[in-house]
């Protein structure tokens, strides 16, 4: 009777113990679970490439605008405000955005919604005066250009893919990039940006800079 009251004794210790383990387990893995790792970056560039042309979207010609850049390089329609942009993850300035009509940009803007999406950016050039970050569609190079002198607020897509935003004047840059858009104000473009990547330096995602995006017009 001692023996087997000793080894259920042994045996209650025994699962006692097991219990204590696999907790000490559970409440580990839940304190991991909880710590939050940040919001990873959204891929907002999502969807069936098309290539449409409404002829009731917002246009204007190029040659009745202010020109604030090289405007007069692009022959064709401008999309005027087709995007407002916020700068940093808590910008709440609304910058507006005019874009060509072209194949890269309605493909662009055919991805895009009315509602704000984060668009992260993983290089910030300070010296030549843009961020990018390689954007997802099908492109074709047939509106492609070589722009001598860069202005600031000119969006362009380069070969494979990466989209540019040029936040500098850049004399003599010489790129070769197929002209997407401009900011129709670039009053404070330049601090904004700035301001955006040294407040954003601890990113837990290494993204440089984080941009929230929403398409403006009402069809396309």
């Amino acid at each position: 009777m001692n023996r087997e009251r000793s080894r259920q004794n042994r045996n209650k210790w025994k699962a006692i113990a097991a219990i204590s383990t696999l907790s000490t387990l559970i409440l580990s893995g839940c304190g991991a679970a909880a710590e939050d790792p940040g919001e990873p970056p959204a891929e907002i560039l999502e969807g069936t490439s098309t290539d449409i042309e409404d002829s009731s979207v917002q246009t204007e010609n190029s040659a009745g605008m202010e020109e604030t850049g090289n405007e007069d390089l692009y022959e064709g329609e401008i999309l005027a405000d087709a995007i407002s942009v916020r700068i940093g993850r808590d910008g709440t300035e609304e910058w507006n955005v005019d874009m060509y009509n072209n194949g890269a940009s309605l493909t662009m803007l055919d991805y895009l919604s009315g509602s704000a999406l984060l668009f992260p950016t993983y290089t910030y050039d300070e010296e030549d005066g843009f961020v990018a970050q390689s954007v997802r569609g099908n492109y074709t190079r047939d509106n492609e250009q070589t722009i001598v002198d860069v202005k600031t607020g000119e969006l362009y897509l380069f070969g494979g893919g990466q989209l540019r935003f040029y936040f500098k004047d850049m004399e003599g840059a010489n790129i070769t990039a197929t002209p997407v858009g401009y900011f129709t104000d670039t009053e404070g473009l330049a601090e904004a940006v700035q301001e955006a990547y040294t407040s954003n330096l601890d990113d837990t995602w290494g993204v440089d800079v984080y941009f929230w995006i929403t398409r403006t017009l009402s069809e396309l």
